[in-house]
């Protein structure tokens, strides 16, 4: 709850703070640059050495210092000293902010628009889903510079061990597949690994792992994250263009026809569970896994011994050629306070640098973070000695190239995806409903909650 705490606390002190002109003027000595990472964690040393570079290729201008701020479950220990500057009107010249969370900032008169500031055709170099995440209102505000995304992960022990009419639905790894042949495979799975005595299932309790367990210790945001691309694959979403318009759109009928689909998951009997094991699919006991990008480098780094395949997130039908697949992550942006027109071109520099086609690459090699810059995303490297990494980062290239979509812009977003999650994706795990009525009263249920609270945008 910290974080969206954050949003009720900026709301009720932004109108001060923009209102009074600020006591305190930067440093022109130095631009001062905060991040979310741990200083020890090979992001925060990516960027330490990346702000390092930037300084030793520009001895003569204004000195570029970074903070790295370990942040805590959701980011509460980066997001509460980063409100604790806002409070204090002392934000830094650039900071990091999750992507779906830059339209709030926006709207509480935070941020300073990027635009008029970049070189020629520097936006343009970023894909675009980093684009459309980083707009609002039509203009540009958040420099992404890692991307992310979401697709299937199967145990190859435990497919290997299937006779081979349920082998031949697993999809290979440049093929499309669709939600239902998903369930199909999932359903086959249970059936087999409940009737053999394969050592490969010796460890099995479900067919998926959804990873829900993250939604009601707080990271509410996994569950929107890995599951409204079910409503952008039927055509629909949870909140309309505007941001701010919810009824109608998160419960339409479109809605209810895609998350209908995600509930046979849970028809008894279930195929997944909100209450999975730990590490479920890391520790051999799903055969197949909701897998975010992450789970590359962890599997391959703390589970040498498990065999696992990647393919594509499904999509909602064959006919779907748009936009599906999860995408986003955190970017940097501009302290909106600043006025001084020179100190701005030099902040904006500043992040060119830091999100430029060379640091892209260099954080791909450094962290394993998605290239956001259309010129750098060839730094993906599969073909390396290992195939199950090959494999994984084929598949997510792919989804980067072709079918990334950028999470919804609202002012609202946190309270918004903290109620898709909880109200909608998980009660309908924890309930195993599988009935379009009762998964469209949930919808409306949370549409006419999240309308009242989204009432003080429309003003």
């Amino acid at each position: 709850m910290k974080k969206l705490m954050l949003f009720v606390s900026i709301l009720s002190l932004v109108f001060s703070l923009v209102a009074c002109s600020s006591d305190k003027t930067s440093n022109s000595e130095k631009i001062v640059v905060w991040t979310q990472a741990a200083a020890d964690h090979p992001e925060g040393k990516m960027f330490a050495d990346r702000v390092k570079s930037y300084n030793e290729a520009h001895p003569k201008g204004p000195k570029v210092e970074i903070q790295n701020i370990t942040r805590a479950g959701a980011g509460s220990g980066y997001i509460d000293k980063l409100n604790a500057a806002i409070t204090a009107n002392d934000m830094p010249d650039i900071f990091t902010l999750d992507g779906p969370d830059i339209g709030a900032y926006v709207d509480s008169g935070l941020l300073g628009e990027l635009d008029e500031y970049m070189s020629e055709g520097f936006k343009d170099g970023y894909t675009q889903a980093i684009i459309d995440q980083g707009t609002v209102d039509g203009k540009f505000y958040g420099m992404g510079y890692s991307d992310s995304g979401v697709a299937i992960m199967y145990n190859e022990d435990m497919i290997n061990a299937l006779p081979e009419d349920v082998k031949a639905l697993v999809p290979s790894l440049d093929q499309d597949w669709t939600w239902d042949q998903f369930i199909e495979l999932s359903r086959k799975v249970d059936e087999f690994a409940k009737t053999t005595d394969d050592p490969a299932f010796a460890n099995y309790e479900v067919a998926v792992s959804l990873l829900l367990t993250d939604i009601p210790a707080g990271a509410y945001e996994l569950g929107t994250y890995y599951f409204t691309p079910l409503l952008w694959g039927n055509d629909a979403n949870i909140v309309a263009e505007d941001g701010v318009t919810v009824d109608g759109v998160l419960n339409s009928d479109k809605s209810v026809e895609a998350l209908t689909k995600y509930a046979q998951l849970f028809a008894e009997p279930a195929l997944a569970s909100a209450t999975e094991s730990e590490k479920t699919f890391h520790t051999g006991k799903s055969a197949l896994s909701v897998s975010g990008f992450w789970y590359v480098n962890e599997l391959i780094n703390n589970y040498p011994d498990l065999k696992f395949k990647t393919v594509r997130y499904p999509k909602m039908s064959e006919n779907m050629n748009g936009l599906y697949t999860p995408s986003g992550s955190w970017a940097f942006v501009r302290n909106g306070q600043e006025e001084d027109e020179d100190r701005i071109k030099q902040t904006v520099e500043v992040m060119e640098w830091l999100t430029n086609d060379e640091a892209s690459k260099e954080y791909f090699a450094k962290n394993g973070s998605i290239p956001t810059r259309i010129n750098s995303v060839d730094a993906i490297d599969t073909n390396t000695d290992n195939p199950y990494h090959n494999d994984a980062w084929t598949v997510l290239k792919y989804q980067v190239e072709n079918t990334n979509k950028s999470r919804p812009v609202s002012p609202g977003y946190p309270y918004l995806s903290e109620t898709f999650a909880k109200d909608v994706i998980l009660k309908i795990a924890q309930n195993k409903a599988t009935d379009e009525a009762t998964i469209k009263k949930y919808l409306d249920d949370a549409a006419k909650k999240i309308e009242l609270e989204f009432a003080k945008y429309k003003k």
